[in-house]
């Protein structure tokens, strides 16, 4: 059930947020982080990389988030692809690494969240690196000046 819930979570503010992107409607109120309240519970800070590297032709939209569900928090990447579910993504943290697995086109960390997040909260800068069921690496890199004052809203406005 809670997964169930989480699915559909996840997949309404994907939509919302690739249309965001399609409209060239996103304000980054945070440096490049940006802000969305979707209802009085359900928030997210969000952020497209600042560099996107890879032999690829076609690529969907590439986003790192940060969602609130009441008082759960969770971390989530999206590739623009679906992942290789036989290897793990790496997310870097300054020199921290940690493991995300794949599932479709999102990877999810294999460590608790918030250790996740009081990385991102400390750090400059974050690269993450994923494979394609294809076998395309990939490495996006995106800046974390601003994730704590995006983060700080996630906290007071959700």
């Amino acid at each position: 059930m809670f997964k169930q819930k989480l699915l559909y979570l996840v997949l309404g503010l994907s939509l919302l947020i690739s249309n965001a992107l399609a409209n060239h409607s996103i304000d980054f109120d945070h440096g490049k982080w940006s802000f969305k309240k979707i209802n009085n519970k359900t928030c997210s800070i969000f952020q497209v990389p600042t560099s996107e590297k890879g032999d690829y032709t076609n690529r969907g939209a590439v986003l790192f988030y940060v969602f609130k569900e009441g008082a759960a928090e969770y971390v989530r990447v999206d590739a623009g692809y679906p992942y290789d579910s036989q290897k793990y993504v790496k997310v870097t943290i300054d020199s921290n690494s940690y493991q995300f697995f794949g599932e479709d086109d999102s990877a999810w960390s294999m460590a608790d969240d918030t250790v996740i997040i009081k990385a991102l909260k400390a750090g400059k800068k974050m690269t993450v690196v994923g494979y394609s069921k294809r076998g395309t690496e990939t490495t996006d890199t995106y800046t974390l000046i601003g994730f704590t004052s995006a983060y700080n809203s996630l906290q007071q406005d959700c």
